[in-house]
């Protein structure tokens, strides 16, 4: 019998000669590999959290995503619901959670995944550091907050 290849992300079979998956783009595993990959996903989502510290904050989707982020990183964490704001018309927000020492880990996994997602804030990032505004290339000083020619907010200070 011919070896079948699995996609990890959506489980879709593909003959062997298939290097990705149709719809997620991710590379086949072999049926092997395939187990592997989901019993490390697993021991990586039942892992027991020390320390933990909050990462980010958002609504349960954006949360899962990038919860799945890490797992697949096999970075350990979790989702926790926290309460909504006083006035309770934000509804409940959800924080993904790491161990503190995984902390610095995940932060730049998230990061990587942010520009893989959105390839244009690689390209933002380096006319900034040229010193031009990523809008309309306009030279701006590392200092300035907002682009004298398009208005473009380019510091946002607390």
């Amino acid at each position: 019998m011919e070896q079948i290849k699995i996609c990890p992300d959506c489980a879709c079979e593909y003959y062997a000669y298939v290097k990705s998956c149709a719809d997620c783009g991710v590379d086949l595993l072999t049926q092997e590999e395939n187990k592997r990959l989901q019993e490390e996903r697993q021991r990586c989502m039942e892992q027991a959290l020390r320390d933990q510290v909050i990462i980010r904050k958002g609504d349960l989707r954006w949360m899962h995503e990038l919860y799945t982020v890490l797992i697949d990183a096999g970075i350990p964490c979790s989702i926790n619901t926290g309460e909504g704001c006083t006035s309770k018309c934000c509804g409940d927000t959800h924080q993904l959670m790491v161990s503190s020492h995984d902390a610095e880990k995940a932060q730049k996994r998230i990061e990587t995944y942010h520009t893989e997602i959105h390839p244009e804030l690689r390209a933002s990032q380096e006319m900034s550091r040229q010193g031009k505004c990523p809008a309309c290339a306009s030279p701006v000083s590392s200092d300035t907050t907002q682009c004298p020619d398009c208005g473009l907010i380019l510091l946002i200070i607390e």
